[in-house]
């Protein structure tokens, strides 16, 4: 699976996301961790091969019950889209 990570001085948490690469809001939260030097790996679950795909989704679906992107997990954790700009301010703040 194509797991790529962007570096960070802020990377005391493992943070995660799947996203798709032409989304607004995908592209938008990884901007945000960008703009506050959040270290962070990503999937873009779109550009993956179709078997990889149905892996991710699945796996997914065993966490979650719907999935809607961008998906944002930190030390394991899922991150609600109604969460995340306050998970990304106590990132900063935890350093």
């Amino acid at each position: 699976m194509t797991v790529k990570t962007v570096s960070g001085k802020v990377k005391k948490h493992n943070v995660n996301l799947v996203t798709i690469s032409t989304c607004i809001w995908c592209i938008r939260l990884k901007a945000k961790l960008n703009n506050k030097s959040i270290q962070y790996s990503y999937t873009d679950i779109d550009v993956l091969p179709s078997d990889e795909k149905e892996e991710l989704k699945n796996k997914l679906r065993n966490t979650l019950p719907q999935l809607a992107f961008p998906m944002m997990f930190v030390d394991g954790t899922y991150i609600p889209n109604d969460d995340i700009d306050d998970k990304i301010q106590d990132l900063v703040q935890d350093g």
